[in-house]
């Protein structure tokens, strides 16, 4: 019996499987971002400088991150995927852990490290598992609703960082049982970390479904890198609109909080709690929506309407995030911020969709560990630069942070839509050339 054979899992066992493995996606934005918020008391009790705290923060996390996500992506086409997941989450709620029993600057470095090693682990394996789960006419939702975590737990890890914060003013220590005593930030990652060990058992309880191959005349190429020169139109073109609209991205989730500080006066909790809903609910909700709608038009016979959704995100991204960052009172900006979220995660979901649709069930890891390595060493590389730059060497002036950000939006939201957009006659001619 072929693969093409087997019925596909129960709808109950697949949405099962999307669930923990969403929830796995939360737990790994949290991980990974609180340390955003917790700057200042990491900083004064480490005594590290500003440019200890970019490496930890940014470099120590992104270069590994995307540096695993191709051997874990050829991992994820030739292993349980079920257990890498497995794997990698142990790996990074362990090393968040570590983050809060660090004492120095080398400590906190590794264990950085090991956060991303671990995290690389789980999208490639998320990404095929649930391309296998689900058939194609049913697959936009799913993926829309795990791409959204990522939104989800970059808002948590702002409230919970908030909370933080002001647990610091009044806490002087906390005292953990086999731990001992920890200042309130070395308790955060503890906790955060420990808590994620509970995606073990869960991810014991997710079905490996069976590997299959939508494409009667599949390409027997066996790398990635061989497929995307044989369909450069579509591969590279799509490749470069989703990681450069990632610096818009990553722009906006670096700087927004310090807009909101800088211009307005808001203090660090006020933006962990205000913003951090916002985000929370609307960046949720967009990359949700956006598989939604692509999934709608798709059943009343628009072609490539992933394609369609991903760029009208971009576009719409662009002009509402500028529009914030130009706002002239918070409650002006957080009103343009709220629908600018919304667009800026529509192509969360459906962008990774059209990558799982072009390339065969043999290559889905893969192509999935390139996207995501694209979008992490060029959104994390250029997005928070990029509005740096602006303010000290343009505008020359911190409280021009939001004109940075709105010059970084009115440039790559709408260029990239327009490249995105370009993209359906090549989609066309691979999918063609992969049936047969």
């Amino acid at each position: 019996m072929t693969p093409a054979d087997v019925a596909w899992p129960s709808p109950a066992r697949a949405w099962w499987a999307v669930a923990v493995l969403t929830f796995a996606y939360i737990v790994s934005f949290v991980d990974r971002t609180i340390l955003s918020l917790l700057i200042e008391p990491i900083k004064a009790d480490l005594a590290l400088s500003d440019t200890q705290i970019a490496l930890v923060q940014g470099f120590a996390f992104a270069i590994f991150y995307a540096a695993m996500g191709l051997p874990l992506g050829w991992l994820a086409d030739r292993m349980s995927r079920r257990l890498l997941v497995g794997i990698g989450a142990g790996v990074w709620c362990i090393a968040t852990a570590a983050c809060g029993m660090s004492g120095s600057f080398v400590h906190l470095f590794l264990a950085r490290i090991g956060v991303g090693i671990g995290e690389a682990a789980l999208s490639p394996s998320a990404m095929s598992m649930i391309s296998d789960s689900f058939p194609k006419e049913r697959r936009a939702l799913p993926i829309g609703i795990y791409a959204g975590a990522a939104a989800v737990g970059a808002g948590l890890a702002l409230i919970v960082g908030g909370s933080v914060i002001r647990l610091v003013s009044v806490a002087g220590s906390v005292t953990l049982p086999l731990v001992g005593e920890l200042r309130a930030w070395q308790a955060a990652f503890v906790l955060v970390g420990l808590f994620g060990l509970v995606l073990l058992p869960l991810m014991a309880t997710v079905t490996e479904p069976v590997r299959r191959n939508e494409f009667a005349a599949a390409s027997s190429t066996q790398r990635i890198d061989q497929f995307v020169r044989q369909h450069a139109g579509f591969m590279v073109r799509h490749y470069l609109a989703v990681s450069i609209y990632s610096i818009l991205i990553y722009a906006v989730l670096s700087w927004a909080p310090a807009h909101l500080i800088r211009v307005f006066g808001w203090t660090p909790v006020e933006v962990g709690l205000k913003y951090g809903m916002l985000l929370l609910v609307f960046g949720g909700a967009g990359t949700i929506l956006g598989a939604a709608v692509a999934a709608w038009l798709g059943r009343r016979g628009l072609r490539h309407a992933p394609i369609w959704v991903t760029s009208f995100g971009m576009l719409g991204a662009g002009i509402l995030l500028a529009q914030a960052g130009w706002a002239s009172t918070p409650e002006a900006a957080l009103a343009w911020y709220a629908p600018g979220l919304l667009c800026l995660t529509l192509p969360g979901g459906t962008a990774i969709q059209v990558i799982q649709e072009a390339v065969p069930n043999q290559l889905r890891g893969q192509a999935s560990g390139v996207y995501y390595l694209l979008i992490s060493v060029i959104g994390l590389s250029f997005g928070s630069l990029s509005v740096a730059l602006l303010n000290d060497y343009v505008f020359a002036d911190p409280k021009a942070i939001g004109h940075s950000i709105a010059l970084v939006s009115i440039v790559i939201g709408p260029a990239m839509a327009w490249l995105a957009i370009s993209t359906r006659a090549p989609f066309s001619r691979l999918i063609d050339s992969q049936r047969g």
